[in-house]
């Protein structure tokens, strides 16, 4: 057990090596100048230089990658070339906002997704759950960003009912921040909810043909507790997982 600890302790320190290594190349491959960027467009040339020396932008990129290295060790995330604040800062700034967030939309997939899938695991093979699963797959290809701004367009604009940006937080406002929060947490809800419907479909078709949902159906027990107790019960083990890693994914891609 301690062996099998210290090999994954050792992964995820490699697998943190390499994702500092790709970002730290891929922010100096990058066209631009971070110096002028940070300075902004209308500073002056002494004022870049000025920014280029304190930055470290003139230093050599083995260099400046070994102070990058050591500053992430320490925990200093560095200063941010946008908003010129340190970038744990607005770490902390925006992270109750991104929170929740993926957690509104995880409520909304699970409130669609889980009725969809058992319901399309029900209807196996019949016209509802050929269209759940064209719905699902719809979900799936669908792009979040276009989706987005379609219920902008309709939602926002032409039908001022929601704002189109902007955030108010739940300590001030419980409408504000449900008015705010729908329509992004709808737009992520939705591809999370058919990704769950597909999953949770598969594992309900195959556990409804597990003896023990037979035996329970041989029984003369109503369908619907059969569904509910028996099949449902079982098959959401592999949901949570799935719920996990789109949480997961959210949380580290919400854009």
């Amino acid at each position: 057990m301690r062996r099998l600890i210290l090999k994954r302790l050792g992964l995820m320190v490699v697998m943190l090596l390499g994702l500092a290594v790709i970002t730290f190349t891929v922010a100096n491959v990058a066209p631009g100048d971070p110096a002028r960027l940070a300075a902004g467009p209308d500073a002056s040339q002494e004022m870049v230089e000025q920014i280029r020396v304190e930055r470290g932008f003139d230093r050599a990129l083995p260099v400046r990658f070994a102070i990058y290295i050591g500053n992430l060790v320490q925990g200093d995330l560095g200063t941010s070339v946008y908003t010129g604040r340190e970038v744990a800062q607005d770490v902390a700034i925006f992270l109750p906002a991104t929170v929740e967030l993926v957690l509104f939309s995880i409520f909304i997939a699970i409130v669609l997704g889980v009725p969809l899938g058992v319901l399309a695991a029900v209807w196996q093979n019949k016209a509802g759950d050929h269209a759940i699963r064209l719905l699902s797959v719809s979900g799936v290809a669908l792009p979040m960003f276009w989706l987005g701004l379609m219920l902008v367009l309709v939602l926002a604009i032409r039908n001022p009912w929601f704002p189109a940006t902007g955030y108010t937080p739940i300590s001030e406002s419980l409408v504000g921040w449900w008015q705010h929060i729908a329509l992004p947490a709808f737009t992520l809800g939705l591809a999370a909810a058919a990704i769950l419907t597909r999953q949770l479909r598969g594992a309900m078709v195959d556990v409804m043909q597990q003896d023990y949902v037979r035996t329970a159906k041989a029984k003369g027990l109503p369908y619907r507790k059969v569904v509910a107790k028996h099949a449902l019960k079982n098959a959401a083990i592999p949901m949570v997982t799935i719920l996990g890693l789109q949480a997961n994914s959210l949380l580290g891609g919400t854009i």
